[in-house]
């Protein structure tokens, strides 16, 4: 054996020994990944842990996982970082868990996590701690979608298309629909307050806003949807191949998941929510006409007092609350 490749065995050896190439390596996986001890404080939090959830390394170590960090939450808005924690559950019982949460991200906005829980056991067989690894469920032609930025498609704030890109692809869904009956949902999604969150906070507030509740809505859509920021307040959202249920169920989750989210401003953790009004197209409409059915039924939403969804439909022009 030639003295260089020893050389190498005994650096490779003493880094396992250290653990330095262990860490190493769990800082090149593409999914998030950290450990916590059996008080569930975290003692190491991996790059990719960083990159989705916005938190760096050394502002989460030594922190409690359940403390005010990413708060994750069910699709009810229930946060589970209490008696529901998968991690405190695989330390109790020694089980494997699998299950989809959404993240509250640094900024505020929620995104959904596949997680994966496992317990960490010493030699003698022992839990001395848990370890969770998780990754965005969120489609890669969403990711796809942020090159369209260079083609000036997507809004400068908000990252959403803007009005110009979406009405174009409204278009192409209405002539789908007409031409092949491929269906879709409209849904016209306002920020509530914006005025009374204004003279209270000052300019900047909405923007700040808008931002965070862009990151939610744009981290729990299908591949194909498109959101679109509207005005300077409201965004639309065309919801590919919907059915009249799926826009209902789509719309309530947003108006939760919004909820759910949160604004830090200036010292202050403010709670925003937003009102979404919504449709299935149907042969023969236009985007004028889509516009004009949804419109009384989101100003019904805002005037009271915001929080909630309907959908009307198309036909019978009925309105149905979704969510109070």
């Amino acid at each position: 054996m030639s003295k260089n490749r020893a050389d190498s065995e005994e650096v490779i050896r003493q880094a396992l020994h250290d653990g330095d190439l262990y860490k190493a390596l769990l800082d090149h996986l593409d999914e998030g990944l950290y450990m916590v001890d059996l008080e569930r404080r975290i003692l190491y939090w991996n790059r990719a842990a960083e990159r989705i959830s916005g938190y760096l390394a050394h502002e989460v170590a030594g922190n409690l996982c359940y403390g005010d960090l990413m708060m994750h939450c069910d699709a009810s808005g229930a946060v589970v970082c209490g008696r529901r924690c998968p991690l405190q559950a695989v330390m109790l019982d020694g089980k494997g868990r699998e299950c989809t949460f959404f993240l509250r991200h640094r900024d505020g906005h929620r995104i959904p996590v596949q997680v994966r829980s496992r317990a960490i056991h010493d030699s003698g067989g022992a839990v001395i701690g848990a370890v969770e690894v998780f990754r965005e469920a969120l489609g890669g032609t969403r990711h796809s979608l942020k090159e369209l930025r260079a083609y000036g498609c997507l809004d400068s704030l908000t990252g959403a298309a803007n009005r110009k890109y979406g009405e174009m692809r409204v278009s192409q869904a209405l002539q789908a629909l007409n031409s092949f009956q491929i269906p879709f949902g409209w849904l016209r999604i306002g920020l509530d307050r914006t005025e009374e969150m204004e003279q209270r906070y000052g300019q900047g507030i909405i923007d700040a806003a808008l931002k965070t509740v862009s990151g939610t809505l744009d981290g729990n859509l299908g591949p194909l949807d498109v959101l679109t920021r509207w005005t300077k307040t409201e965004f639309r959202l065309e919801r590919h191949y919907s059915s009249r249920l799926e826009l209902a169920e789509t719309a309530d989750r947003l108006v939760t998941l919004v909820r759910a989210s949160t604004l830090d401003w200036w010292g202050d953790r403010l709670p925003l929510t937003i009102s979404v009004a919504g449709e299935t197209a149907e042969h023969g409409d236009s985007l004028e006409s889509l516009e004009a059915r949804v419109a009384d039924v989101f100003e019904s939403c805002q005037a009271s007092g915001g929080n909630r969804a309907a959908i009307v439909h198309a036909t019978q022009r009925e309105e149905k609350p979704c969510l109070p």
